[in-house]
């Protein structure tokens, strides 16, 4: 697409003068610039002869205020528009305003310290008695970075930046969960997770890397089950994106386990607007027979017959990039919580026992990865008489002593 006409177009959009029209204006050409900063001369010019008086809308106002402090180099006035507004702070009821003019204000004193000295102390000064929790945080951590050394805070502040290649909006549903996953980490502040941030050398014993399909637990492929390519199927069922076990008993060529029975539609097995499946007690024992790793099962429903067993196939195959994508694009079916004893927890520290012992149910591992206390497996299996695969991803936390 032309870059140039959407950047006029846009700067014409501003030339109508008309409040909502610019409002929108002004938040669209923010996230230009900030994906191709390259072309800040040609809308600084126009933004800068917008009265902020004019912007009402808090996205629309931080939108300006941010280009205020990114660019204030470039915009005379700059410096005297945020100390108008820091003026205004007690009428300004957008927590979010209030958290762009703390930044801009920062940033504008970089550049040109002698003329926003003043408006940053009575910013730092609004901020830290902010009743919003946010903003009195930020303002006080501003004031102490200051403190502590202005060169250091200019780094922290307003560091060199790179044009930002993936909005929020767009980023995979898969890389959004991970960074989930990672919620008390940095990954939440690089909006990236640690394996794509994280030398090798520092992702401890269990690298989780960027493709599925990379086992990556320190023994070599040839000792795991070879798998092949197959097909996608419409009666593949996802069993969970946070650990979803079928319940097991062994066979001897199809492996065999309890589990909920499934009408080979392409829907979900459990829908989550309706009520639980209730489950004999043979197949929630039947996992801790399966794992091998001594889940306590609840009390036995002495009513419900044994659901039919299912016969997996002991030679089931699927590549990574079949995995990824009915991984995206199959509906979950069912998750679970399980607590562990302490002595499976204690078995996990030989991962490799497991995954072996997972095949010999013809339940393969197709990746695994994670760091103390998560750890993290990717199982699939198939049925023996038809190609329907079960996907399955298993999370263990050691230190809560719950597998999901």
């Amino acid at each position: 697409y032309d870059v140039n006409a959407i950047v006029d177009r846009l700067l014409q959009f501003l030339e109508m003068e008309k409040d909502h029209v610019t409002a929108e204006t002004l938040v669209l050409i923010k996230d230009l610039l900030r994906k191709y900063p390259q072309w800040s001369q040609d809308c600084i010019a126009v933004v800068g002869s917008i009265s902020s008086k004019n912007v009402q809308e808090p996205k629309a106002k931080a939108a300006l205020i941010w280009m205020l402090g990114e660019y204030a180099q470039d915009m005379a006035d700059a410096p005297y528009i945020l100390e108008s507004l820091i003026d205004n702070w007690e009428e300004e009821d957008s927590a979010e305003v209030r958290l762009h003019l703390l930044t801009a204000t920062m940033k504008c004193f970089f550049r040109r310290p002698p003329e926003t000295q003043k408006a940053l102390g009575e910013a730092l000064a609004a901020g830290i008695a902010d009743f919003h929790q946010d903003v009195h945080d930020r303002a006080l951590f501003y004031y102490r970075l200051l403190q502590h050394n202005i060169s250091i805070a200019e780094r922290v502040v307003n560091p060199p930046k790179q044009a930002v290649s993936v909005f929020a909006d767009t980023q995979s549903g898969e890389i959004k969960d991970r960074i989930f996953d990672e919620f008390n980490s940095l990954s939440v502040v690089y909006q990236k997770p640690s394996y794509m941030f994280t030398d090798k050398d520092h992702r401890g014993p269990f690298e989780f890397s960027d493709e599925l399909g990379n086992l990556s637990i320190g023994e070599s492929a040839d000792s795991v089950v070879p798998v092949q390519v197959v097909g996608a199927n419409d009666k593949d069922l996802l069993l969970s994106t946070s650990e979803k076990e079928e319940s097991g008993a062994s066979g001897n060529n199809g492996v065999a386990y309890s589990t909920p029975v499934h009408d080979g539609s392409s829907g979900p097995l459990v829908a989550l607007d309706t009520q639980p499946v209730v489950q004999a007690p043979q197949a929630t024992m039947a996992i801790d027979d399966l794992l091998g790793l001594s889940f306590s099962a609840p009390a036995p429903a002495a009513s419900q017959p044994a659901p039919p067993p299912l016969k997996l196939n002991a030679k089931a195959v699927m590549d990574p990039g079949t995995f990824q994508q009915k991984w995206r694009q199959l509906p979950i079916s069912l998750s679970q919580e399980l607590p562990m004893a302490p002595q499976a927890i204690a078995a996990l520290t030989t991962p490799q026992s497991l995954l072996r012992h997972m095949q010999g149910y013809a339940i393969h591992c197709i990746a695994s990865g994670g760091q103390a206390p998560n750890f993290k497996y990717f199982f699939f299996a198939q049925k023996a008489e038809e190609p329907s695969t079960f996907l399955v991803e298993c999370i263990v936390n050691t230190s809560s002593c719950k597998a999901q």
